[in-house]
């Protein structure tokens, strides 16, 4: 049995023959500035096998939502880029393991190999190559997940092999975006290149600046309607998993 529940935002939850692996989990009503335009997910997605971090942003590495992951699930693995482990300190997991693109390991019952990302790394602007950037492949039992994290179109994803869903970045929490990041069409080439059995788009319609009116931006919703069209134009389509934060679907 294989599941994958969209947290929101680039969060992503992966459970495999029973193991459950958590990517960038963002948790909270707020991030800095941002604010979450919906409800939270369950408490249940906290408990973890293990974390997977892409890189040290703070919508991605999120030390307040590592937190409650630790009192659910204490002394939980975490794998983060190389330079980031001083990040996870004293947050109550357990074994932090750093890597980068290239690594292959065995941790927690999944192999993890790490792939490339174009999205520049440190956390803060002025801190800007501290750490390593980087997305996942998690396979267990036959079953292959891609997760990007945050990441702009690269030749090598079309050297990822056999991959059953892909998690791919398709937006943002603002109605522009900067370098390093994917847009609705240019997600939709990402698909192409990978060539996934399913798609779930990520890192959209979740988190937008507090400032702004309640609900959901109307922006932040049409991302999702303009990745379905570029799919649709690609003969796409029917890879698609459309889910609302919190939903499940099996892989």
């Amino acid at each position: 049995m294989a599941e994958v529940t969209w947290l929101g935002h680039a969060g992503a939850l992966a459970e495999v023959e029973g193991v459950r692996v958590l990517f960038d989990p963002l948790l909270t009503r707020r991030q800095g500035r941002l604010r979450r335009r919906g409800p939270l997910p369950d408490a249940a997605v906290r408990r973890a096998d293990l974390v997977a971090i892409s890189h040290a942003h703070a919508d991605h590495l999120h030390r307040r939502s590592l937190r409650l992951v630790a009192r659910t699930s204490p002394g939980v693995p975490i794998v983060v880029p190389r330079g980031a482990a001083a990040y996870v300190e004293g947050l109550g997991l357990g074994r932090v393991v750093e890597v980068r693109p290239g690594d292959a390991l065995d941790v927690a019952g999944v192999s993890l190999s790490v792939t490339d990302a174009l999205h520049h790394g440190g956390r803060t602007k002025r801190d800007r190559g501290s750490t390593e950037t980087v997305g996942y492949v998690l396979e267990r039992a036959g079953r292959r997940l891609y997760f990007a994290g945050d990441t702009d179109l690269f030749d090598a994803m079309a050297d990822l092999d056999r991959i059953d869903l892909a998690a791919i970045p398709i937006s943002g929490w603002w109605r522009r975006l900067g370098p390093g990041h994917l847009d609705e069409a240019r997600a939709a080439e990402a698909v192409a290149r990978v060539d996934p059995r399913l798609v779930l788009p990520i890192h959209w319609g979740t988190y937008s600046p507090e400032d702004l009116r309640p609900g959901i931006p109307r922006w932040a919703v049409e991302n999702g309607r303009r990745f379905a069209e570029e799919l649709t134009r690609r003969g796409l389509a029917d890879r698609l998993v459309r889910l609302r934060p919190g939903q499940t679907a099996r892989w």
